[in-house]
This record gives C-alpha cells, structure tokens and sequence, in this order.
C-alpha cells in the first residue's frame, strides 16, 4: 500500500533558494520596469522587495505571503484555484486567526500525543452538526503543511463528508475497503498541492456501518497506516448518535472531543466521556468551535 509518500523533490526545491523578487515577479507578471522601480524604492528606503512593491501598489498583500510561501515551500491555495471547500482555512487563509488556531491545536497535539509514539486520533463530537468533520480536515491540512505524512480517513459513515470538503470523488473508499472490493491504494486521494496530503473518503454509504467498523479489516487498515504515516486522523460519527464511535474510539485509542459554543450541553460532553471509557479511549483534548 503506497499511502501519502514524500513529496518528490522538484527543481526549485532542489535548487538555489529563490528570491522573492524573482517569485513575485514570475507569479504578479511584474514587468522590467516595475522590478527597477521597485529596487530603486528599495534601495532608498532601505525596504524589503516585498515591502517596496506593495509600497508601490504594484502587489497585494496575498501576493508577498503567497511568494513568501513558495519561497520556504509552505504550501496553500488561493481561492478560485481549487476545488476545496472555503471551510479548509487551513488551506486558503494560512496567516489567518482561524489557521493559526489550527497550528495551535497541531502544536498540542504534538506534544500531548504524537510525540508520545501514537499515530491515529479520532476527531468527534456528543452530537452531530458541531463542524468536528471540519476541524479534523483542516487540523489534517496543517499537520501535512508541517510535512508529516497524513491521511485523513472519513470513517463518518452517517454523514460523510470529507470528499466533499476537498472536492473529490467519493465512489470509491473506506467502505470499499473495508469489504475488499477495492484496495486502499485505488480509495486514497492524494492532494499533490498539499504535500501530498492523503484522503481516503467514505465510499458509498452501507447499510451496516457498526458492523463494518467492528471488524478486523479496520484494524489491519489502520495498523498498515501506521507503518507508513506519520499521522492518521480518523473523522468520526457522533458518539452520542451512534455506536460506531466507540469501535472507532477503541482502534484509534485517542479521541480529539469536538463542541460547539452555545450548542454543545455539558452533560452531553460527560455521557460522551462516559460512552468511550469502555473503549478505553484517551480523551486528548477538547475543541470549542463558534
């Protein structure tokens, strides 16, 4: 199973470290006379050439962030060039309150669990529409920008979601998987703009979702994801809705607990406790969404 690998080295990665005037003014089609402009404004004001163009109204903001990017290989999209949701802000606003959100929560999870040897999380919620499919995407987008190898497997067989997200196909997947009618190499996408971030969607909905995850195909899946990624998140059904959560919870053994401001009851966050402690499930960590 070839899952998430790294991303190939290309020419630019390879090569000299490129300047940003060269990236702005191959991505803005800057013309020779703006570059001298903007070097002659750079020179006077003792400005970076970023600066010294935006100065100039000649880029944007987004422009130098975007050159930036390339030029230390972080990588994002711009809205319009691609088919992902506008929800993954982890893919189009990286410098935004809501990214660095997300690099926060990677950052704890680093330290709280996969640091601790551990590969899979499960993402969750008590009840559904809280958006944790959501957190679990972006969260996936910014562990891959790190440069972990990721895959973001949809196992929300109820409301299954991912492939939607980030504009894929979902004919094919998990459940395909699980049954043995395709192989995981066929179900995985790969989002070559991403590093190469990984998804295998949740495939055509069955009609026995528990039962396919309380077998020992999700097992095996998953223990051959480990092997060959650094990362697994595992987007999950509603833990109070649905037992599949807790098979889930068990195979994945760390559970990220998702709620909602003003949505989310206490007492459903303490019965979904409850509902995974027989799964022996660890409760990582718990996310507040507005």
């Amino acid at each position: 199973m070839a899952i998430n690998p790294l991303p190939t080295q290309d020419t630019e990665s390879t090569g000299s470290f490129r300047r940003i005037g060269d990236l702005l003014a191959e991505t803005t089609q800057l013309s020779e006379h703006d570059v001298k402009r903007v070097v002659a404004q750079q020179r006077k004001h003792g400005m970076r050439f970023g600066e010294a163009a935006r100065k100039l109204g000649l880029v944007s903001e987004e422009d130098v962030q975007r050159a930036l990017a390339q030029q230390f290989r972080y990588p994002y999209m711009r809205r319009g060039e691609s088919s992902l949701d506008p929800m993954l802000v982890s893919a189009y606003q990286p410098y935004g309150n809501g990214a660095e959100a997300f690099r926060v929560l990677r950052s704890q999870l680093m330290l709280r669990w996969f640091n601790q040897g551990h590969k899979l999380l499960a993402v969750g919620s008590a009840r559904g529409r809280t958006g944790s499919s959501t957190v679990a995407a972006n969260l996936a987008i910014s562990f891959a920008q790190l440069g972990e190898r990721t895959l973001l497997i949809d196992a929300n067989f109820r409301r299954p979601i991912q492939h939607t997200l980030f504009g894929v196909s979902g004919e094919i997947g998990l459940s395909d998987a699980l049954l043995g009618r395709w192989s995981v190499e066929k179900a995985v996408v790969s989002i070559a703009k991403l590093n190469g971030l990984a998804i295998l969607p949740a495939g055509p909905v069955a009609p026995n979702p528990h039962e396919l995850l309380s077998g020992r195909a999700l097992h095996y899946l998953l223990e051959l994801s480990k092997e060959i990624c650094d990362v697994v998140i595992i987007d999950s059904p509603a833990i109070l809705e649905f037992p599949d959560a807790q098979m889930i919870g068990a195979r994945a053994e760390g559970y990220l607990l998702v709620a909602r401001r003003h949505h989310t009851r206490h007492a459903d966050i303490d019965a979904a406790r409850d509902r995974l402690e027989p799964a022996r499930a660890t409760i990582v960590g718990s996310v507040v969404v507005d």
